[in-house]
């Protein structure tokens, strides 16, 4: 979208937004634009192929996805998905992920099977004082103005991080446990 199509569509979901307020009744707004699904919806539905994945308020969707579908619909950059193989499953509590061991100390037993594990773009950081901190290759680095997005490489791992603009990206990254999502072999959602 050009910028000017960008702020059209703001004005379009204020206007939208005022609507609804006005006249105090149910909607019901179709959009592909996760934007406008966000910023507009009490309750959203995510389709897939005529499908419903899941049904939440914007809240929900975002920070409880089931699946990898969900998962990576909502947000920009859409989730990093990292595939955990066999192999890299050490026991039923610890994987190797970004070339580290983590132990994931919750009810999860993991099986010697394929997992993936998400981490939104916006769960990193530049610091030392996260729970597990690796060393990526910074590949490029996109200025937004208010925000940065680095495009980063650890192992065959590709991974996107979005950092405020006033932070200097280095090649030490950060992860809290508590921002893993962890999904199954079928992409759907197993709790922590």
């Amino acid at each position: 979208l050009s910028n000017l199509d960008a702020a059209l569509r703001a004005e379009m979901r204020v206007e939208i937004s005022k609507l609804h307020q006005q006249i105090k009744t149910n909607m019901i707004y179709v959009t592909h634009d996760q934007v406008e699904a966000m910023t507009l919806a009490d309750r959203i539905v995510i389709l897939n192929n005529g499908n419903i994945e899941q049904v939440g308020t914007p809240e929900e969707i975002y920070n409880d996805p089931s699946n990898i579908f969900v998962a990576q619909f909502i947000g920009t950059p859409k989730m990093n998905i990292l595939e955990i193989s066999e192999e890299n499953i050490i026991s039923e509590n610890t994987i190797k992920l970004l070339g580290l061991e983590i132990k994931i100390n919750t009810n999860i037993k993991f099986e010697k099977k394929k997992h993936y594990i998400g981490i939104r773009p916006e769960h990193l950081k530049v610091n030392d004082k996260s729970d597990f901190t690796f060393a990526p290759e910074v590949e490029l680095v996109e200025n937004l103005g208010n925000e940065k997005i680095a495009y980063i490489k650890s192992g065959t791992d590709q991974l996107s991080a979005k950092f405020s603009s006033n932070k200097e990206i280095t090649n030490k990254i950060g992860l809290d446990l508590k921002n893993i999502f962890i999904f199954d072999k079928n992409g759907e959602r197993v709790k922590l």
